[in-house]
């Protein structure tokens, strides 16, 4: 019987994995500001896969690295990224970084996805 509230638990964090993965999302608003774009006119993404997996475009660099959820709570990382230095991009990077960083909760709302740190929306992204 002990089994079944660890099951409950892990189909539950699967269920949420879910509701996160397969669509590329696209960085439309960081911290209450659209989204600038990075290196070649690209805007920054992120996408989740259901094992637990995120990986992206930064505004310069990619990144990767684990992610967890539990209910609307959301941990990502540690993420890396790869070391190249760009004309254009890297204030975004940084700043996205950041936010991927700091976040401990997420919403969905139709096509978007809102990271949150407290109350406050510190990116917003969009599923193309």
């Amino acid at each position: 019987m002990r089994m079944l509230p660890l099951l409950a638990i892990v189909a539950i964090a699967a269920c949420s994995r879910a509701t996160l993965a397969g669509p590329e999302w696209r960085l439309v608003e960081l911290n209450g500001q659209p989204a600038a774009m990075g290196a070649g006119g690209r805007p920054a993404t992120l996408q989740f896969d259901e094992g637990g997996r995120v990986a992206g475009f930064g505004g310069c660099n990619r990144i990767a690295g684990p992610y967890t959820v539990a209910g609307d709570s959301i941990r990502l990382g540690p993420l890396v990224m790869t070391r190249m230095a760009c004309a254009e991009g890297m204030e975004l990077e940084t700043a996205f970084a950041a936010a991927l960083d700091s976040a401990e909760r997420y919403r969905r709302e139709g096509s978007a996805l809102e990271l949150l740190r407290a109350a406050d929306v510190i990116a917003r992204l969009e599923s193309r």
